[in-house]
Order: structure tokens, then sequence, then C-alpha cells
């Protein structure tokens, strides 16, 4: 990411709707021909890539999305390298436990609008989510109405909280 935002090309990327160019039909279901890309800093080339560190906090910033709130945010400062999630109300949501003890197909179907073409992930990031929701209060995540932040350290490469 620092390096693609001090690409001397300014790029405001906020979101890639890229439709039919990335859907393959598989038994009359529409399913992506990719799920995540990269971009080539010195080429501008585009090739498949995943993505394993999700940065910090990922069951955090998924309640957002569960919690309703379905605005995008771009919640990192390449000048200041901070990654600031801001306060938001959330709580675990009514029927979590249920779906607790639910198959994955049960929450597949109840949860995702594409159920059939939902990464190997999908079921165990919600389950995840909604027990982070649960036994972390937003009062308590957002002790004083602060925002959590975040910076990577330059030698491990880690996300380590900034206070």
């Amino acid at each position: 990411m620092k390096a693609f935002h001090q690409h001397p090309v300014e790029i405001h990327l906020t979101l890639a709707c890229v439709g039919q160019m990335n859907t393959d039909i598989r038994d009359g279901i529409p399913w992506p021909i990719l799920y995540g890309v990269g971009v080539s800093v010195k080429t501008g080339e585009i090739f498949p890539a995943t993505f394993p560190d999700k940065g910090p906090e990922e069951h955090l910033r998924s309640a957002r999305h569960l919690s309703g709130n379905r605005r995008i945010l771009d919640i990192y400062d390449p000048a200041t390298g901070l990654l600031t999630i801001s306060p938001f109300d959330y709580s675990c949501p009514v029927g979590a436990d249920f779906l607790e003890g639910q198959d994955d197909r049960f929450v597949l179907e109840n949860l995702s609008t594409s159920p059939e073409v939902e990464p190997p992930h999908f079921v165990a990031q919600i389950r995840a989510t909604f027990r982070y929701m649960r036994d972390n209060p937003a009062e308590r995540v957002f002790q004083g109405g602060k925002p959590r932040c975040f910076k990577r350290d330059d030698r491990s490469g880690l996300w380590m909280p900034v206070h």
C-alpha cells in the first residue's frame, strides 16, 4: 500500500465494480473469476492476488458492516501510516447464539447474498465476528469514545496499537 500511495500518479479508487468482466457462469450460477487483484506500481498491470494479512482488528472492522453500516470508509492515512477505526455503535445481533449452533449451510443461506460463491473462509469469518461482537461491547472497545489507531512496525511489519 505504501508504494501504491507514493506512486507519482494520483489514484483515487473508491470502489471497483467489474461486473461481467469478472464473471463466469458455472451450472447457471454467476461466479467471480477473481476474488482479489493486485496492481504493479511499476507497470500498472493487474494480477490475481490474495491478502493473507487482513490488518488489525479484522473482526471489529467486520462488525461495522454486520451492524448495518454499509458505507465504505477510508481508514488508512498514507501520509502518517496510521490505520484508524473510528468509534461506532454495535451490539451482538439478536439470534447470534442461535446461529452459533447452526451448520455452515444455514449460515451461508441466511447471511450471504451469494451463498454458492462465497470464499471458503466466509462462514468462519461471520462466526468469529459475531463472537467478537458478543465478547467485546462497543463501550469497552471504544473507551471514552476514542478511535482505535494502529501503525505498522518497520522491523516486524506487524500492526501495533498507537495510544
